[in-house]
C-alpha cells in the first residue's frame, strides 16, 4: 500500500523545501470497511540555519564543558536541526493513495501562521490491508496505521515508561535526547512484544499508539528508537506541536516533566480524539509516575468510561523527585476502581506479561 502526498510549494521553488510526513492513523467512522486517515506533515525549506550556536547556548543552559560533548557534536545537530527549520507556505498538497480505493484529495494548505504545519482528515475508502505507506517526493516514508472500530489497543507514554530519559532530571535528559544512544527501560520491548500477541482478538492486532508530549521536531528520533527497540510493536507516534525557536524553552519541551495542566489538557485532549476514532476499543494505558500520567489516565477514565480505558499500568521510578506518594495517586485515580489499577517498578516488568488484560484483567 503506497500513500504519496505531493507537495507544490508557492512562492518557494520545490526543490528548495523538503517534508517531514508524521505517522498517522486510521480508523473506520461507520464501521462498514470505509478508512479514514489523519496525517500531519511539516513542510520547510530543505536547507537550515547554521546550529552550532544554537547547540552551544543550550549547552551553556546546563554549564556543560563543551569540549567534552564536542565528540557527540554531529549526533546533536542531527537530532535537533528540526527546531531551526523554517516552515514554508504550500500552495497545493496532494495526498495520492495506492492500494485503498484510488483517489487523490487536496490537503489543507499550509502558512506562515502555522509555520508550515498541516494536519488532514481524509476519506480514503476500502483498504486491503491495516499498514499504509506514506510518502512525498521529499520525505521519507512513513506508516498509517489502520484499525477497525472494535478490539483491544494500548496508549503509551514514552519518556520513563519505555525510554530511559530522566526527565526530572534536566541535565540528563538533555544527554539522553541530545547525543546518547537511546536505551529502552529494561523489560519493556519484551513486555510491549508480548501484549502485541496477547491482545489480538478475533485476529485483531491491538491499535499500539504512542502518545507524547514531546515536541514533533523529534519525531526522527523517536521514530527510529521504536523501530530500533519495539519493532514488535509499533504504531503511530503523537507528538505536540509547539513551535518553538528559544533555546531554553526547547530544553523544557524535551520531556514530559513536571510542566502541569498544560500537557494534562494535551494528552487528555488526544485521548479524547481517540475516544471518536475508537470508542469501542478497550485500552491498555502505561505511563510513569515521574510525569503526569496518573492525572492524565484517572481524569480519561472518568470522562470516557472504563470500557474505554480498561486498565492503568504505572511505571513507578526509584527517584527521588518523583512524586510516588499515596496521597498524589488518591487524588490523580479518584473515581478509578482499585482493580483498574497497576503501580510497578522496573524489576517487576517482567511478570506484567503474565497478566490476562484481555479477559478482564488489569493485575
Amino acid at each position: 500500500m503506497l500513500i504519496t502526498l505531493q507537495t507544490r510549494a508557492r512562492p518557494f521553488s520545490r526543490s528548495l523545501t523538503s517534508t517531514l510526513l508524521l505517522h498517522g492513523l486510521g480508523y473506520q467512522p461507520n464501521g462498514d470497511g470505509e478508512v479514514t486517515i489523519i496525517i500531519e506533515a511539516f513542510a520547510h525549506l530543505g536547507s537550515k540555519p547554521p546550529i552550532t550556536h544554537f547547540l552551544t547556548s543550550i549547552f551553556h543552559k546546563f554549564h556543560a564543558d563543551v569540549d567534552n560533548v564536542r565528540d557527540h557534536m554531529a549526533t546533536a545537530m542531527k537530532r535537533l536541526e528540526l527546531f531551526l527549520a523554517i516552515g514554508v507556505p504550500l500552495d497545493k498538497m496532494e495526498l495520492t493513495i495506492n492500494g485503498c480505493d484510488m483517489k487523490t484529495v487536496n490537503l489543507p494548505r499550509t502558512g506562515f501562521k502555522n509555520l508550515g504545519v498541516v494536519t488532514a482528515t481524509e476519506v480514503v475508502g476500502k483498504c486491503r490491508s491495516s499498514l499504509l505507506t506514506a510518502k512525498t517526493d521529499s520525505s521519507e516514508a512513513v506508516t498509517i496505521y489502520s484499525s477497525p472500530p472494535h478490539g483491544l489497543g494500548i496508549i503509551s507514554d514514552i519518556d520513563d515508561t519505555i525510554k530511559i530519559t530522566d526527565v526530572l532530571e534536566p541535565e540528563k535528559m538533555f544527554e539522553n535526547t541530545a547525543y546518547k544512544d537511546p536505551v529502552p527501560i529494561a523489560g519493556m520491548p519484551a513486555l510491549y512484544a508480548s501484549l502485541s500477541k496477547s491482545l489480538t482478538v478475533q485476529s485483531i492486532p491491538p491499535q499500539i499508539i504512542y502518545l507524547s508530549g514531546s515536541p514533533f521536531e523529534l519525531f526522527p528520533f523517536l521514530s527510529s528508537f521504536l523501530k530500533s527497540h519495539f519493532s514488535a510493536s509499533l504504531g503511530p507516534l503523537l507528538l505536540q506541536s509547539l513551535s518553538i525557536t528559544d533555546p531554553e524553552e526547547i530544553v523544557k519541551s524535551l520531556g514530559d516533566g513536571k510542566s502541569g495542566q498544560g500537557k494534562i489538557d494535551y494528552k487528555v485532549g488526544q485521548i479524547k480524539r481517540l475516544y471518536k476514532f475508537y470508542p469501542q476499543k478497550g485500552f491498555l494505558a502505561i505511563g510513569d509516575s515521574g510525569e503526569k500520567d496518573p492525572e492524565v489516565y484517572g481524569k480519561a477514565y472518568n470522562e470516557f468510561g472504563g470500557n474505554f480505558i480498561r486498565c492503568i499500568w504505572i511505571h513507578v521510578l526509584d527517584d527521588r523527585k518523583a512524586d510516588n506518594s499515596d496521597k498524589r495517586f488518591e487524588e490523580a485515580f479518584k473515581g478509578v476502581p482499585a482493580d483498574r489499577i497497576r503501580k510497578f517498578h522496573t524489576s517487576e516488568i517482567p511478570s506484567l506479561q503474565n497478566i490476562d488484560v484481555a479477559g478482564g484483567k488489569c493485575n
